[in-house]
C-alpha cells in the first residue's frame, strides 16, 4: 500500500506524456464521507484505512494513470456542453454534474469581470437561466481561461480546453466523455454505500456511515442498537492511556450522545485530567475537539462532566466555556427553535472583565440584541449549565 504523496506521484509519472489536461496533484481524499474511491478521471481508485490512515494499491494506481494516457486525444473534435442534461443538479464544488461545475464557474468569473468593469447589468450581474450557456456581459473567453484555468473536476483541466463558438461553449469530445463516464461512477457509488451492512436497508444520505479505524461501518439505527453495546460508564476514572493501550475498542459501542444511536468511533476523553468520558461517533468527536456546537446536542454537557475531574471541580474544559455561553445565549435572546448552528447566531468574545457579544439569527426581525456579560454573571451562566444537567 502506498500513501496518497506516492499516488500523486505515480500518477504524474504515467500521464507525463499524456495531452489530455490532467492534474495529478488534485488526487485526493477528503473524510470519504460519500464513498472509499478517488478519481483519476473516470477512473475510480478504491482506498484502505489501517490504522486511521488511508492508503491505494500501487498497482490500481498505476492503471488509472495507464487508462487515462492511452484515451486517443484531438483538442479540435469538440462537442457542444449544452447538449448533456443540467437538470437540478448542484453546481456547488464536489457535485457529481461537471457540467453544472462548469456553469457555475462561468458565471463566478462573469461576477468578478462585472465587477472589475462596473457592468450595469443590475443587482444580480450577469447572471442567466441555469440552462443558458450564452457567453455572459462582462466576460471574455481568455477572462475565463485566466480566472479558473487550474479549476480541476475528477483530477482534469477542463476550463483551458473550453471554446467559445460565438453561441455556446465546446469541449473535446474526451473529456466530455471522461467526465460523463465519472459523473455516471459517482451517482452509482453514492447509492451502492448507503446501504445498512446489518438488514440492507438504505438511507436516503450518508448519516449511517461512521468512521472506524479501518474504514466505514454502515448500520442502521435498528441494527446498531442491536449488535453494539450501550456504554453504562464502565470506564469511569479510567485513564485514556490505559484504554488505547489495552482496549476495550469504542467500535464496539454505540455513540453515548447520539440520538437515534449510532456506531462510536473513538474514545472521547478529557486532555486535562486525561480521563475517558465515553465512546463518541466520528461527527460528535469532531465537534467536541472543535468546543463549537457539540453544547448543541442533549446531553452534552453530561457527558463532558463523566470526568470526574471536570465533575468535581464543576468546571467545563476551556474550550467549551465559550460554548456554554453561547448557548445560553442564544436559548435567551435568539429565535425561538432556530435550528441554525449556536457560532452562526452567537459571536462572543472574551474582553477585561467580561465577555462582550452579539446575537442575530436568520429571520429575526429586531435589530441584533449587543452588549456586555460581566464575569460574575459568566460564571453564573456556566454554574446554571452544569446543574441544570444534574436535574
Amino acid at each position: 500500500m502506498i500513501s496518497q504523496k506516492l499516488a500523486v506521484r505515480y500518477l504524474a509519472d504515467e500521464t507525463s506524456d499524456c495531452p489530455i489536461p490532467m492534474a495529478p496533484e488534485h488526487f485526493t481524499h477528503k473524510r470519504f464521507t460519500e464513498h472509499d474511491f478517488v478519481h483519476f478521471g473516470h477512473v475510480a481508485v478504491r482506498a484502505y484505512k489501517h490504522a486511521n490512515r488511508w492508503k491505494f494499491n500501487e498497482p490500481d494506481v498505476r492503471s488509472a494513470g495507464r487508462t487515462i494516457a492511452a484515451l486517443p486525444w484531438d483538442p479540435e473534435d469538440l462537442v457542444d456542453l449544452g447538449s448533456g442534461n443540467l437538470g437540478q443538479a448542484d453546481a456547488a464544488p464536489g457535485s457529481a454534474n461537471w457540467r453544472a461545475q462548469i456553469l457555475g464557474v462561468i458565471r463566478l468569473a462573469a461576477d468578478a469581470a462585472c465587477k472589475e468593469t462596473g457592468c450595469s447589468c443590475g443587482p444580480l450581474p450577469c447572471r442567466r437561466d441555469a440552462t443558458d450557456w450564452a457567453l455572459p456581459s462582462g466576460l471574455t473567453p481568455a477572462d475565463l481561461l485566466q480566472r479558473y484555468n487550474g479549476y480541476p473536476i475528477a483530477c482534469t483541466l477542463p476550463i483551458p480546453t473550453l471554446v467559445w463558438s460565438d453561441e455556446t461553449w465546446l469541449i473535446p469530445r474526451t473529456l466530455s466523455a471522461i467526465l460523463d463516464q465519472w459523473g455516471e461512477n459517482e451517482a452509482r457509488l453514492r447509492v451502492a454505500v448507503q446501504a445498512c451492512s446489518g438488514c440492507g436497508a438504505h438511507s436516503k444520505d450518508s448519516s449511517w456511515r461512521t468512521p472506524t479505524t479501518g474504514g466505514w461501518k454502515v448500520l442502521c439505527p435498528v441494527c446498531a442498537a442491536a449488535t453494539l453495546h450501550r456504554y453504562l460508564q464502565e470506564l469511569t476514572g479510567v485513564a485514556y492511556t490505559r484504554v488505547r493501550e489495552r482496549g476495550p475498542r469504542a467500535e464496539d459501542y454505540l455513540c453515548a450522545v447520539c440520538d437515534p444511536p449510532r456506531p462510536a468511533a473513538a474514545w472521547d476523553h478529557c486532555h486535562e485530567h486525561g480521563l475517558i468520558r465515553g465512546p463518541l461517533c466520528g461527527s460528535c468527536n469532531t465537534k467536541e475537539g472543535q468546543g463549537k456546537d457539540f453544547l448543541a446536542r442533549a446531553g452534552s454537557v453530561r457527558h463532558l462532566l463523566r470526568c470526574n475531574g471536570c465533575r468535581l471541580s464543576r468546571t467545563l474544559p476551556a474550550h467549551h466555556t465559550l460554548a456554554a455561553l453561547r448557548r445560553h445565549l442564544h436559548r435567551e435572546h435568539g429565535v425561538q427553535d432556530c435550528d441554525w448552528p449556536m457560532h452562526g447566531c452567537v459571536t462572543i468574545t472574551e474582553v477585561d472583565n467580561g465577555y462582550e457579544y452579539r446575537v442575530r439569527c436568520p429571520g429575526q426581525r429586531q435589530r441584533p440584541r449587543g452588549t456586555q456579560l460581566t464575569t460574575s454573571e459568566a460564571e453564573h451562566i456556566l454554574t446554571r449549565v452544569m446543574n441544570e444537567e444534574d436535574n
